[in-house]
């Protein structure tokens, strides 16, 4: 009879063990959404899935940008301080803090994780530090206002998109030099390259508008007309859309790569500011900085299919997934 228990009680303790770890593996292939609360001085950590906030990370001033890099860190840019974090999503601690410019606005790590680059809208310059000591590299000079900024895939070229003086600029990350100015009209705001790296695309806020520049030539090949004041813009992972965030439109719109036609037009959450998406392109997630949330879009779908409250005024959002380290 006792061995009989000891059996059962035996089974009893596989079967658990085994349900945690079917547990423990369905969680390690969900992936998380990072906002960078503005308003808040906080970067919410929210589960798509489960719709909700699961964590925040606090001791920032009012942070703007968040940025997942290859090495899988996250990389947040603190307005209050003019700081760059170095966020390790494991520990949801900080594990460096660096100032190298004015008025830091968005990081981009290189693909390749050799160079973290910021935008310095204040100091109207891009700064380069070498990823693994964080030392800097080197300090260029670019258009006025410099803000958002995009690598293309091959790691080797730059894009910024400079608000103050309508025009982006272009970096030769090897030799840490501007190659060309590209005139693009009104407030450009962001910039955003197809993983093909042939094209890359330039909100304008102020021309409600956005337009389309190809690699090759570094010209401009195409305007596209959107909302009111698309300010952030992303490209879908499998480049089959650009969405804009047109902030006073308190929408979104959805534009096929292919035809540079615009497919639909999505209401969501009030100003809306940053934008990712989903591993597999199904879904975009949208910071609203007016109405503090985050809209998931199903790309499928065209369709808002959830609102998830987060911090105040989020501005940046970053989808984080368990990618293997960079080799």
């Amino acid at each position: 009879m006792i061995g009989r228990e000891k059996l059962l009680i035996l089974a009893l303790a596989l079967t658990i063990a085994a349900l945690g770890l079917c547990r423990s593996t369905a969680l390690g292939t969900r992936h998380f959404v990072y906002t960078a609360d503005e308003k808040g001085g906080t970067v919410s950590v929210v589960d798509p899935e489960a719709g909700k906030v699961v964590a925040t990370i606090a001791g920032f001033k009012a942070p703007h940008d968040v940025h997942v890099g290859p090495d899988g860190m996250l990389y947040v840019t603190d307005g209050g301080t003019d700081q760059v974090a170095k966020v390790d999503p494991a520990t949801l601690k900080v594990l460096k803090w660096w100032k190298r410019g004015r008025g830091e606005a968005h990081p981009f790590v290189t693909p390749d994780n050799r160079f973290i680059l910021t935008t310095n809208a204040g100091s109207n310059d891009v700064t380069v530090v070498e990823a693994e000591t964080l030392k800097r590299a080197a300090t260029i000079r670019v258009g006025k206002e410099p803000h958002g900024l995009t690598v293309l895939p091959n790691w080797r070229v730059a894009y910024v998109a400079n608000t103050g003086s309508n025009d982006v600029s272009v970096i030769d990350i090897s030799r840490f030099k501007v190659v060309a100015t590209i005139p693009v009209g009104h407030g450009p705001f962001l910039t955003a390259a197809t993983p093909s790296g042939k094209y890359v695309y330039v909100s304008g806020m102020w021309a409600d508008a956005i337009k389309k520049i190809q690699v090759v030539t570094d010209s401009v090949v195409a305007t596209i007309l959107v909302g009111h004041v698309p300010a952030w813009l992303g490209v879908s992972p499998d480049g089959r859309y650009v969405v804009t965030c047109d902030r006073m439109s308190h929408q979104v719109t959805i534009i096929e790569t292919a035809t540079d036609h615009v497919v639909k037009t999505i209401p969501v959450g009030r100003v809306p500011a940053g934008i990712s998406f989903s591993q597999d392109s199904a879904f975009a997630y949208i910071a609203n900085s007016g109405s503090d949330d985050v809209s998931v879009v199903d790309l499928r779908t065209f369709q808002e299919v959830r609102r998830i409250p987060v911090g105040k005024g989020p501005s940046g959002i970053a989808a984080f997934y368990p990618y293997p380290k960079a080799r």
